[in-house]
């Protein structure tokens, strides 16, 4: 992975996991904590609220930064480009899914 393609990828994992936390929001506002199918998430978001969520999505974004970060760079002499790679599209893909089924919620039927 080049580091043009690595920041690209970055800003598409930020972009996609704040597209799910955005609609989450959307979402429990107008039809609560019962709404959300993740039952860790609806838990902390009783127990703790909203800000602990969005730290715990900024925490996570970070630490997926991280990884391909230390994936990228020559660990023992071999970087690994493609598993970093699958963890950005793991992260990116989960965000996509999320946001789709939080805004899926939000449409009237």
């Amino acid at each position: 992975m080049q580091t043009g393609g690595v920041r690209i990828a970055l800003l598409t994992l930020g972009t996609a996991q704040f597209f799910d936390f955005g609609t989450f929001v959307t979402m429990i506002s107008r039809y609560g904590p019962a709404a959300e199918a993740n039952p860790i998430v609806k838990a902390l978001l009783i127990s703790h609220g909203l800000p602990l969520l969005f730290i715990a999505k900024l925490s996570l974004v970070a630490l997926v930064a991280a990884v391909v970060a230390i994936l990228v760079e020559h660990q023992e002499g071999r970087p690994s480009p493609r598993l970093a790679a699958g963890v950005l599209g793991a992260g990116i893909i989960a965000g996509l899914i999320g946001g789709a089924s939080n805004a899926l919620t939000l449409i009237p039927l």
